[in-house]
């Protein structure tokens, strides 16, 4: 669906009464119960065949994407009409497609959450999207009031021009993916350094699609100390929603779905790792029981999340065969001349640190990156720096955060 389209269907949702509906409904406590389930299991095939009988959601077993794969069908309530549902696919980072369906109202619900988390920015937003747009011609499209900037062709000169685009449509807000907005951010500091530039009066930035982790919060609240930063996670089968703002814990919203957080037995210092279960009651056309996404979250002793660390491909295997997170401190000086890296590893004990870099990185800068990897590793992983001139992208313009050659998801629980 082409931009135009996809901004005249939410401009459409957003007239209908059940988008105000739920709307106002957003922060209201809504828990999970036995009626609720009743009314999930009674209508979809595979629950029927299983023989599941209402009771309590710790009662039904977790299920997993691969587990639905090739039976989506039987997922599909009896209570609804195919044709009318709306289709997804799943999968595009993980290598398993689902294939899901969702509901209109489902759909509305989900645009509603979208509209309150810019609402918490601010009003009057004038946005520009750096989101892995490929504009018809150029670098850059004005539609709809949106900036749209592509994320494919970041380097300095293109960064230079962004900024004069933004102060010529008086920007107040960016919609970015994570790692756009970090190499966005990376050339900024360099261009900084180099000549006095009028940075756009930013009220907020909304992140979303992939990981975010700290320190390039860090880095964007250095740049944009005034604007509101919220990173929101999210997923299409649409069990699970939370957002964090600015440094804050996140949050997930169980008017949106039943979430429960299942612990791994792994640790990352003194946090413990859970996987993200969630059960999508809102979604009529494909609801599904204590789903097991594949994410995980960190959580602090007093169960705070404190970062959504990813999937199983955002993990290593040290040499030991356990399984850590690529969720690094880094300090200040390491990454000052990285653009941007990603972690790559087919060997167990083994890690490539891939990065992009600019014209200062040294032998200094790749000396500091070990120590820090050593560090969050223990000295249990074989460290190798490899300097690399792009990253591909995968269609939507994401970023892979890690390449996991290795097959960890037989270390998954149970």
């Amino acid at each position: 669906m082409n931009y135009w389209k996809k901004y005249l269907v939410k401009r459409i949702i957003r007239l209908t009464p059940q988008f105000y509906y739920y709307r106002r409904r957003i922060n209201r406590q809504l828990l999970l119960n036995d009626n609720s389930i009743s009314n999930i299991i009674k209508h979809v095939p595979y629950y029927i065949k299983m023989g599941y009988m209402p009771g309590k959601i710790e009662s039904y077993p977790f299920i997993r994407k691969s587990e639905i794969i090739g039976k989506e069908e039987q997922f599909i309530s009896n209570k609804v009409w195919k044709p009318f549902l709306i289709k997804k696919t799943t999968g595009g980072t993980s290598g398993n497609y689902l294939t899901f369906y969702k509901t209109l109202i489902a759909v509305i619900r989900e645009e509603a959450f979208i509209s309150y988390v810019f609402s918490l920015i601010g009003s009057n937003l004038r946005i520009a999207v750096l989101r892995g747009n490929r504009p018809a011609s150029g670098n850059h499209e004005y539609k709809f009031k949106h900036l749209l900037l592509s994320s494919y062709q970041l380097k300095k000169e293109t960064v230079l021009e962004y900024l004069t685009l933004m102060k010529k449509y008086k920007i107040n807000c960016l919609h970015v993916y994570p790692s756009a907005i970090h190499i966005f951010c990376k050339y900024l500091k360099e261009i900084l350094k180099e000549q006095n530039v009028e940075l756009p009066k930013i009220k907020g930035i909304f992140s979303s699609s992939e990981i975010l982790t700290p320190g390039v919060k860090d880095e964007i609240m250095e740049l944009f100390p005034d604007a509101t930063l919220i990173d929101q996670y999210g997923q299409t089968e649409l069990v699970a929603f939370a957002i964090s703002v600015n440094k804050e814990y996140y949050r997930f919203y169980n008017v949106f779905s039943y979430v429960e957080l299942v612990d791994t037995g792994m640790m990352n210092g003194d946090n413990k790792i859970k996987e993200i279960t969630g059960t999508n009651i809102n979604n009529k056309g494909m609801p599904l029981l204590r789903y097991r996404t594949g994410d995980f979250v960190e959580v602090d002793e007093n169960d705070n999340i404190v970062s959504i660390i990813g999937r199983t491909n955002d993990f290593v295997l040290n040499s030991k065969n356990e399984m850590q997170p690529c969720n690094v401190v880094w300090r200040g000086h390491t990454l000052k001349n990285v653009i941007s890296s990603q972690f790559y590893q087919d060997t167990a004990g083994e890690l490539v640190y891939r990065v992009k870099v600019n014209d200062k990185f040294g032998e200094a800068d790749i000396k500091y990156i070990r120590e820090d990897l050593n560090e969050i590793y223990q000295g249990l992983m074989k460290i190798q720096v490899q300097v690399v001139q792009d990253f591909e992208k995968t269609k939507n313009g994401k970023h892979v955060r890690a390449i996991q050659k290795l097959n960890l998801n037989y270390m998954e629980i149970a």
